[in-house]
C-alpha cells in the first residue's frame, strides 16, 4: 500500500476519533470587519441573523453588521469593538455545542473560557479568563446554581447553561437581580453611559444608567431605553452625545458594566430624573423646577 494512501486512511481515522467540537475549535477564521466582502461575511450574518439580530444576508460587512456584531460581543463578554475575529467567531459558530457541555474541574479549553466570562458578567466570578476550570471557577459555578433554585454541584451542565443564558430572574440574598433585559437595552444603556460619564467614576457611570432607566418607568417620558436616549423636544435632543455624535462611540468595559448594574437595580441616585455637570452649564431650569439628589464626580442629579 502507498504511504500516501496509508497517510489519507490515519487522517480519516483521526477526523473520525476526534470529538466534533475539538474540530470547531481549531477551525480557522478569516478576520472580519467593517467593508469585508464576500461569503464569510454571509455565513456571519446569517448566524448572526439566527440569533435574533435583524440583519440582511447580502455578503457585506457595513454598519448594520458592525452593530450587531457589537451586540453580540456585549451579550457574551467578549472585548467590543465591532470586528468578527477568532475569539467572537467561535463563541459564534460553537454556541450550541457549547450549551450541550458538560464541564468541570479539570476542563479546560474555549467553553470554559466563555463559562468564566458568563460569570463574571453576572457578577459570580472574579478570577482570571484563562480556560482552566479550576476551583475559583466551580466556587462561581456553585454559587450561581443555588441563587438559580438548580442543585449544587459545581459541575456546569445543561440545566447550568440554560439558566446562565436564558433571561430569569435569580435573587441574591435580600435583593432581586433582573436579568430579563434585551441585548438592545444592554447596548443603548452602556452607550449612553460611555458618552455622558466615560471619564467618571463607576458609581457616576450606573448613575447616569439609574437616571436612563427611571425615565424609562416614568410616565412623563417614553417607556423603552432606545426612546429615552433619544427623544427631542421643541427640536432639541434630551441628550447632548445625540446631537454631538458621540451616542455612536463604542463603549468601555467598565460602561457596559455599568450598565448591567443599572439594569440589575443599582440605584446609586435613587429616583432622580435629570442630571447636569454644574461646572459646563448652570442648568437654571433644572435647579428651579427639580429637588437636588446628590452629586457624584462631575455630575448633579436630580427628582
Amino acid at each position: 500500500m502507498k504511504i500516501k494512501t496509508i497517510l489519507s486512511m490515519l487522517l480519516v481515522l483521526v477526523l473520525i476519533s476526534t470529538p466534533l467540537n475539538v474540530v470547531l475549535a481549531s477551525e480557522s477564521y478569516t478576520i472580519l470587519k467593517y467593508e469585508s466582502k464576500g461569503s464569510e461575511v454571509s455565513r456571519l450574518q446569517q448566524a448572526l441573523k439566527d440569533k435574533g439580530y435583524d440583519l440582511t444576508v447580502d455578503g457585506i460587512y457595513g454598519k448594520a453588521t458592525e452593530n450587531a456584531v457589537i451586540k453580540f460581543q456585549i451579550a457574551n463578554g467578549l472585548r467590543i469593538d465591532g470586528i468578527a475575529g477568532k475569539q467572537t467567531q467561535t463563541i459564534l459558530f460553537a454556541n450550541n455545542l457549547f450549551s450541550n457541555s458538560i464541564l468541570k474541574v479539570g476542563s479546560r479549553g474555549d467553553e470554559v473560557v466563555k463559562l468564566q466570562q458568563a460569570l463574571q458578567s453576572r457578577g459570580y466570578y472574579k478570577g482570571t479568563i484563562d480556560g482552566i476550570y479550576g476551583e475559583g471557577t466551580k466556587t462561581a459555578v456553585s454559587n450561581f446554581q443555588r441563587e438559580s433554585g438548580l442543585a449544587v454541584d459545581g459541575i456546569a451542565g445543561s440545566n447550568t447553561f440554560a439558566a446562565l443564558y436564558s433571561n430569569t430572574t435569580v435573587s441574591r440574598g435580600t435583593s432581586i437581580i433582573r436579568t430579563n433585559y434585551s441585548q438592545d437595552d444592554l447596548y443603548w444603556l452602556s452607550r449612553i453611559i460611555e458618552a455622558e460619564a466615560g471619564s467618571e467614576p463607576s458609581d457616576g457611570k450606573v448613575a447616569v444608567g439609574n437616571v436612563i432607566l427611571n425615565r424609562v418607568n416614568s410616565k412623563d417620558f417614553p417607556n423603552t431605553i432606545y426612546d429615552v436616549i433619544f427623544e427631542y423636544y421643541e427640536d432639541i435632543p434630551q441628550f447632548s452625545p445625540v446631537a454631538e455624535g458621540t451616542i455612536y462611540n463604542n463603549p468601555s468595559e467598565e460602561s457596559i458594566q455599568a450598565a448591567r448594574d443599572a439594569l440589575n437595580g443599582s440605584r446609586p441616585v435613587g429616583n432622580s430624573t435629570y442630571f447636569f455637570n454644574p461646572d459646563k452649564s448652570a442648568g437654571y431650569w433644572i435647579v428651579q423646577n427639580k429637588s437636588y439628589v446628590t452629586r457624584i464626580g462631575g455630575h448633579a442629579f436630580y427628582q
